[in-house]
């Protein structure tokens, strides 16, 4: 049998900092967690007896003896398993197994200037990179957006960082002149950033009408995955057919029928699940693949996406 790859550990301590926003410590049982780089996110596994949930969090900080672990998370209108499980039922004992520490939004160490804009919960990735470019003596600012009545709890999140160079705002980027602020940075700048879907793309046309080099614009997206028309996986390799319901992932049914396959961040951004489709259409979700891949329907991200057809061959 395979060794299983992680950490046990348990929740230490929770924390409320808003209605929908609750910060969990969680503790190694044994020796120290690894090094953790600004940005880098956790797998994380936990449940309550009757069901395993997987969910990939921002680390927001690592304690120095190596023995803590920080995430936040938010409980959002659509969230339908662990996020909600650990609002709900996430209480200091708990067991939860660290499953895999990885970084796909570090920080550019040959950048002149850093420029980090988030909304909402995307300030998660920045609370470590605070940490570390303050350290380090970089350039750099924070611009982060968020609902009025989550002001203050922000404002707390940010109160030991260096009030110079972070900003609150309760307006849209938009409204705020985000857009001319862009235009005024200097080329050598580069812009990180990180929210719902809404304030991603803004940020994204922004920037390009900008003139910024993709190589200078980094993002980190958090893709809650929703559900959808139910439809049939077949795997080719044994002729297994699995049912995936309306209100769970591919990557979850296939999890659920004891299939061994492939995944990391759960979240439609690492690339890690991609299975070959040998037959049917995907219905793609994810921020990974590109257009010509999209096009041409051969790949699928089985954390995020789905099926346009009734059934879906898949080379597993």
């Amino acid at each position: 049998m395979a060794e299983r790859m992680g950490f046990p550990a348990f929740i230490e301590r929770v924390e409320g900092l808003t209605p929908t926003l609750r910060r969990f410590v969680l503790r190694k049982e044994k020796q120290i967690f690894p090094p953790v780089s600004p940005g880098s996110y956790a797998a994380l596994e936990f449940g309550d007896g009757e069901k395993v949930y997987k969910n990939a969090y921002s680390i927001v900080e690592r304690s120095e003896d190596g023995r803590e672990l920080t995430v936040i998370v938010r409980l959002a209108p659509q969230s339908r398993g662990g996020s909600r499980f650990l609002h709900e039922k996430g209480r200091s004992g708990l067991p939860v197994w660290v499953g895999s520490v990885a970084n796909l939004f570090p920080i550019v160490k040959t950048a002149r200037r850093h420029l980090l804009l988030s909304a909402g919960i995307g300030i998660t990735p920045f609370l470590s990179y605070l940490r570390k470019l303050r350290s380090i003596g970089a350039d750099y600012t924070l611009h982060h957006f968020c609902r009025a009545e989550e002001r203050s709890a922000f404002e707390a999140l940010l109160a030991e960082q260096d009030q110079a160079r972070v900003s609150v705002h309760t307006a849209l980027p938009s409204e705020v002149g985000l857009a001319d602020w862009l235009q005024d940075e200097a080329i050598a700048t580069h812009v990180y950033f990180c929210g719902p879907e809404g304030f991603m793309k803004w940020v994204e046309e922004t920037t390009h009408r900008c003139g910024f080099a993709p190589g200078k614009v980094h993002s980190e997206h958090f893709f809650v995955p929703e559900g959808g028309r139910p439809f049939e996986v077949i795997l080719a390799r044994s002729g297994r057919k699995i049912a995936v319901k309306a209100d769970e992932t591919l990557l979850e049914a296939l999890e659920q029928a004891d299939v061994d396959a492939p995944c990391m961040c759960r979240g439609g951004a690492c690339g890690a699940c991609a299975v070959t489709v040998l037959d049917g259409q995907p219905d793609h979700r994810d921020h990974v693949l590109t257009e010509a891949e999209r096009a041409s329907g051969n790949v699928i991200l089985t954390c995020v996406s789905r099926a346009k057809t009734d059934t879906l061959t898949l080379d597993l």
